[in-house]
Parts: C-alpha cells; structure tokens; sequence
C-alpha cells in the first residue's frame, strides 16, 4: 500500500497554527482589556497573519468602534474586520 505523501503534506500545512498569530491574539486582547471603559469578556479574537476578525458582542454601539480603534493600534495589526454586535 502506497501513501500519496503530496496530500498529507498539505493536510498538515493547514492544520498548523503560527505561533506569531498567537502572540497577536494575546497583544490585542490584553489591549482590549488594560482600556478601561471596555469589557472585553464576551469579545473573540482571530488572527489571521496580521488581520484581526473581532466577533462577539459588546454592551452599546459605541463599543464596536473602540474595540476597533483600540485593535488598530496594537502592534503588528495592519487590518480589522469588525464583527461585533452591540448586546441588544
């Protein structure tokens, strides 16, 4: 039996995460979280390179655009796509 090893190198690309995504992660939440005014508990943060997808919700709409803000001047974050919903 032969093992088609062009197909399981790809699979295992995929499913690799990079640590540098990680520490991103960490960096915005942790901004997310020393900003005062903000909760951030119910806020996800997804790193994709050097996107940022934040999801979740926030308690008014006046928190969507900070959260944004605050992600953008995170270092290492050159784009956010903002998905969070204000808690209605």
């Amino acid at each position: 039996m032969s093992v088609d090893r062009k197909h399981l190198s790809v699979a295992s690309r995929v499913a690799t995460r990079h640590p540098d995504q990680d520490d991103l992660e960490s960096a915005v939440y942790s901004a997310l979280a020393d900003f005062g005014d903000l909760d951030p508990s119910y806020i996800f943060v997804t790193a994709r390179g050097s996107d940022i997808t934040l999801a979740g919700w926030v308690h008014v709409q006046a928190e969507v655009l900070l959260a944004e803000e605050i992600t953008l001047r995170t270092k290492g974050v050159h784009k956010v796509h903002n998905e969070l919903s204000p808690d209605l």
